[in-house]
């Protein structure tokens, strides 16, 4: 595919209310103070080989935490998490014991032993199956399921074959259908869940939020076996002439506290500061390699100390402006990105703000770096979603001030939506982008993402407009919104208009 077809402007309509107009002296003095030198403290320091890699849970995490709000505490930002600037969510590490694992089904004259090497569980309890009849799941008729059909049985649902190489809006709607059928099963009370395939599954150590009440969730089986998988997967949807004996073990769970880090700067509007604009990153990574020469530490200097530096930088230069504007900015950052979005789906489930009074976010990630594998992205910015809302209209319009050209990638563009953390907020209907400097960039999740790699004269330059963007978005009496027209946002369109149905 040729450079053409990969990178092309986003010019905003002639009639745009937010049409490009010089900057103001109060955007003027808000731009003035980002500073490259400034990011590269951040970035250096949060993606130091003192924090290992700022796993989820770790003591690098913590650090990078504190770290995080002593400077927002510094710059006078209002604490917004409940503990100060922690917002803390009481999750579980979970690792799943097999050495007395044992499954066997029988189907079609056959007992098949599962190998322990072939299967990945996941449970809240140990559990002992005996005999439980088989039942082929179809993902299409989920919602026409009866409990006298399910329960005590062993459910079973196929992931396809192909399931990594299908275009990103089959994959995505896949798997839709899939937790989707996951919610529905939990209140029909299977005896157990089994979901074959031929690669990919649950291993090493997982999180769980520790909610009160609610129903368990039964045990889940991934098979790996390629003959059991195959057996399964041509069964015909409804019950099958087959049985499933197991004994699982229970987890071994350790309670852990982790944090989202929020501040508040209150608008000065009488009215539009009890709405809220949310810029956010996640501060963590993957860790340490437990195993290999040399370094062995994923520092994740670009993924995502960057992200994290930005809002830090961002939130200074709106500390220290002369003017704040009309609405209130929320500045937050993620525990758990890396594990499945898990601090932005936190606050999706216990929001601060009131997401209807939320009107947008935008979210940072890899913000330094400009090698993308494609070609250099120097003074180039992207968003997933670009096309989705309205901001990338705003985003445009404040990079033409900035000297920075908007670009857009036909593929990765829509695929890298649902992978941040804006998907959290979308889902719940607020307009919600991630912006980046390049969407795929030697070095991901290796230790060589490293601090001295980044372009920060660059960064600088994507800070200003990411800033401004955020400033003419916080002072437009009209919030941001989904475009309708794009078929893609059709979900969110529908999130949005039950989020504010109460309101009309």
């Amino acid at each position: 595919m040729s450079r053409k077809t990969l990178v092309f402007l986003l010019a905003a309509p002639a009639a745009c209310l937010l049409a490009v107009s010089p900057l103001s002296p109060s955007e003027e003095a808000l731009l003035k103070s980002i500073s490259a030198d400034s990011l590269k403290g951040h970035v250096s320091f949060l993606s130091s080989d003192l924090l290992e890699g700022r796993d989820t849970p770790s003591r690098g995490l913590d650090i990078a935490a504190e770290y995080i709000a002593t400077r927002f505490r510094a710059l006078g930002l209002e604490p917004a998490g409940g503990d100060g600037y922690f917002q803390t969510a009481n999750f579980a590490t979970v690792i799943q014991p097999m050495d007395s694992f044992e499954m066997t089904i029988k189907l079609g004259g056959k007992d098949m032993a599962i190998p322990k090497d072939k299967a990945n569980v996941n449970t809240q309890r140990a559990a002992e199956v005996k005999d439980a009849a088989l039942f082929k799941l179809d993902l299409d008729a989920v919602d026409t399921l009866t409990p006298e059909q399910i329960e005590g049985k062993a459910v079973v649902w196929t992931m396809p074959e192909n399931l990594f190489s299908m275009a990103d809006d089959d994959r995505a709607n896949f798997m839709r259908k899939a937790a989707h059928a996951r919610t529905v099963l939990a209140k029909l009370k299977p005896a157990l869940v089994l979901t074959t395939g031929f690669g990919g599954g649950m291993s090493g150590v997982r999180l769980r939020e520790l909610a009160d009440g609610g129903s368990t969730p039964p045990p889940g089986v991934f098979v790996r076996d390629q003959d059991a998988a195959r057996m399964l997967g041509d069964l015909p949807a409804g019950p099958a002439a087959g049985s499933v004996t197991a004994r699982i073990p229970a987890p071994e769970e350790t309670p852990v506290k982790l944090k989202n880090v929020v501040a508040l700067l209150r608008g000065e509007d009488l009215v539009l500061k009890d709405t809220y604009i949310l810029l956010t990153a996640h501060y963590d990574h993957i860790g340490t390699r437990t195993s290999g020469d040399g370094d062995r530490i994923n520092n994740g200097a670009n993924d995502d100390a960057s992200g994290t530096a930005s809002v830090l930088e961002i939130a200074a230069a709106f500390a220290k402006a002369p003017q704040r504007p009309k609405r209130s900015i929320v500045f937050m950052t993620y525990f758990g990105e890396e594990k499945g979005l898990y601090g932005s789906r936190y606050y999706g489930k216990h929001p601060i703000f009131p997401l209807q009074k939320t009107i947008a976010n935008l979210n940072l990630e890899q913000m330094g770096r400009t090698d993308d594998t494609e070609g250099s992205t120097e003074g180039k910015l992207t968003a997933s979603g670009f096309n989705y809302t309205t901001l990338g209209e705003v985003l445009t319009a404040s990079g033409k001030l900035t000297g920075i050209t908007t670009w857009f990638h036909e593929k990765n563009n829509d695929a890298f939506f649902g992978r941040s953390d804006n998907q959290s907020l979308a889902d719940a209907g607020v307009p919600a982008v991630t912006l980046a400097a390049a969407w795929i960039f030697p070095d991901y999740h290796r230790p060589g993402d490293e601090w001295n790699k980044l372009d920060y004269a660059n960064m600088e330059k994507l800070d200003k407009t990411v800033a401004l963007t955020l400033w003419r978005v916080a002072n437009d009496p009209a919030p941001p919104k989904w475009i309708e027209s794009n078929p893609k946002t059709a979900k969110y369109v529908k999130a949005y208009q039950a989020l504010h149905a109460v309101e009309q």
